[in-house]
């Protein structure tokens, strides 16, 4: 009796992968930070600032360290490594409030940042990286971006404890944004904040600097939250994710 063998040949399957459509972008992160601390007379203020990654969106927040006002002019911004900066936002009503940024294609080792400025009333800066950001068009496109807003009655109220409280609304339309809020302080501790909102620099009872990482597009207003402070005036603004 011959035996036969029978052999069964399975076809092949070829599993593909394919990336995921509308995956959520590469979320944006805060890579370094530092503040300067005072510098009350005319010239240059200085600080220097290292990072982490590449391709970093650098923004540097200077503000008047000055109670009520001064009359403080900056001059130019410059960097060690030859960054070319663009003034983003200037709020000067009493108490100014600057805005600068740059674009770091490389991690900053021990970049030397200067202030030029002159006139009276002090200065106080802080720089910081942003990494994941949208590099070619940092800015939240939003028309109602860069919001100054003064810490008047129409946003703020004092509690039953005697803390003002200050709402800041603004509106934002990037799929992903990193929010930054300057505020200048009368005299006073800097503005006490709920998440998603952190404080990321705060000077002598006059500076305040705040930032949330968060999805905040779409129609609907946003809030910040300025609790037990004595803010005089505000600067909202955003940055954007790559994919907005």
């Amino acid at each position: 009796m011959t035996r036969h063998a029978t052999i069964v040949l399975f076809p092949l399957i070829a599993i593909l992968v394919f990336p995921q459509v509308g995956a959520t972008p590469p979320s944006m992160t805060l890579d370094g930070q530092v503040s300067s601390g005072a510098c009350e007379s005319n010239g240059t203020c200085t600080l220097t600032l290292s990072t982490a990654n590449p391709e970093d969106v650098i923004v540097l927040v200077a503000q008047c360290v000055a109670f009520l006002s001064c009359n403080a002019t900056i001059s130019s911004v410059s960097d060690s490594d030859g960054h070319t900066w663009t003034l983003r936002a200037v709020y000067t009503p009493s108490r100014e409030i600057w805005e600068y940024y740059t674009i770091a294609n490389s991690p900053l080792s021990s970049d030397r940042i200067t202030v030029n400025w002159s006139g009276s009333g002090g200065l106080e800066f802080a720089a910081f990286g942003v990494s994941g950001a949208n590099t070619r068009h940092p800015w939240d496109p939003s028309p109602r971006l860069p919001l100054e807003e003064a810490a008047s009655s129409s946003i703020c109220y004092v509690n039953s404890q005697g803390f003002t409280i200050c709402n800041v609304t603004f509106s934002a339309v990037g799929a992903q944004d990193f929010v930054i809020v300057s505020t200048a302080v009368n005299d006073d501790q800097v503005c006490q904040v709920t998440l998603p909102f952190t404080n990321l620099d705060g000077y002598d009872g006059t500076v305040g600097l705040d930032y949330a990482i968060t999805n905040l597009g779409g129609p609907e207003p946003r809030s910040f939250i300025c609790a037990n402070s004595d803010p005089v005036l505000f600067l909202v603004d955003a940055l954007t994710g790559p994919g907005s």
